[in-house]
């Protein structure tokens, strides 16, 4: 199976041991956390205990247009993305400032651990927090000031799995935060004879598999994340910190093979804030905005299709295009520079009305350079 690449490809896309925790709760926070069972995304387990989530390696569509779910299954999908998002991970503004480490390992589709590497987070605010990645293929920290976002060591932003590593333990609902249109709705799902409460996320054709949400029964912990792509993420060893259910292992699989392995090392309160923690060195890159490259946009407007000419039609090819990204989501300017040259035009055309979700740098959209394709298949 192809793993998605980092330039958008667009076919029929289908939206579908902590070491330290230096933290004191409450006791009714933590009689929340139970022992829970472990999930992991296979088709066999070794023992009982261990939970299976069958892998996605499939969908069926149905084109035809379904109903809405009733309402006593309809969920009010902003509302409560909004409220997980404050149960689930560290993605608020109302906590008090913390740090954490995370390690991590990348798998390609062979199983080969193809990259390694720490992502280290210290946060005190909105536009005061330090992020750093220390790994084979990149190494820099970001500063975050009120004067903008500057940077020291490598320049290149993080890569799609870069980014994920962030957002599966931090902020496990950014991609559903990313999705318009949508509606969700409450079902119950049986996993080796264990239910978990799921809210699926979907358009009004019927997807077999959609992006979906699972959380232990009568509970806010978050357990299962069914994606981008093939993306399937579950969430072990929960523990609490500052009112929130925080992950300590996750594990993400893509078509079913591992691709991300993720262990939350240490998390803790930061008792004392030093301001000077928080400037960059006189060398650091910044204040960075206006227009970049080398991130990746999801669309969530590309119901535009290419209107291929007949020479085209019975033939498999994919045309690559250059495009600029406004701070509005929507594209400025799109130039082909691969492929067909008399698919070229039916390219761009399409992707002009395309639409993405705003890149935002400290809260502020930017412009984005990105490749994009309209394949034939």
């Amino acid at each position: 199976m192809q793993r998605p690449a980092d330039v958008l490809l667009f076919t029929c896309l289908i939206v579908s041991s902590l070491s330290t925790v230096h933290a004191q709760e409450s006791p009714t926070t933590v009689s929340r956390v139970r022992d829970l069972k472990t999930l992991v995304v296979a088709t066999d387990a070794k023992s009982d205990s261990v939970i299976l989530v069958p892998p996605a390696t499939s969908v069926s569509v149905n084109l035809k247009s379904g109903k809405k779910p009733a309402d006593a299954d309809a969920v009010d999908l902003p509302n409560w993305l909004t409220k997980q998002a404050a149960l689930n991970g560290l993605q608020s503004t109302d906590l008090r400032p913390w740090h954490i480490v995370v390690t991590y390992d990348q798998f390609d589709e062979d199983g080969d651990n193809v990259h390694s590497g720490v992502y280290e987070e210290y946060w005190a605010g909105a536009k005061k927090y330090k992020r750093i990645y220390k790994s084979d293929n990149l190494n820099q920290t970001d500063y975050a000031t009120d004067k903008g976002l500057f940077r020291h060591g490598d320049q290149q932003w993080p890569d799609r799995a870069q980014l994920q590593v962030r957002a599966e333990v931090i902020a496990p609902f950014s991609y559903a935060d990313t999705l318009q249109g949508f509606h969700g709705r409450n079902v119950e799902r049986t996993f080796s004879g264990y239910k978990l409460q799921c809210v699926l996320i979907e358009r009004d054709s019927g997807i077999s598999d959609p992006t979906q949400y699972c959380f232990e029964p009568d509970s806010s912990i978050l357990r299962y994340n069914r994606g981008w792509g093939w993306f399937q993420t579950v969430y072990n060893r929960i523990v609490p910190f500052q009112g929130r259910n925080l992950a300590q292992e996750v594990d993400v699989t893509d078509g079913g093979k591992p691709y991300l392995k993720l262990r939350v090392e240490t998390v803790e309160f930061i008792s004392h804030v030093d301001d000077a923690d928080f400037i960059p060195p006189q060398d650091a890159v910044g204040p960075l905005g206006d227009r970049i490259s080398g991130v990746s946009l999801h669309p969530i407007n590309m119901s535009s299709l290419p209107h291929w000419p007949a020479s085209l039609r019975e033939q498999h090819f994919t045309v690559m295009v250059e495009i600029v990204v406004g701070k509005d989501g929507h594209v400025v300017s799109a130039h082909a520079v691969s492929g067909p040259q008399e698919g070229y035009k039916a390219c761009e055309n399409a992707v002009r009305k395309w639409v993405f979700k705003p890149y935002l740098v400290l809260d502020k959209p930017v412009e984005v350079e990105q490749k994009v394709g309209c394949s034939n298949n």
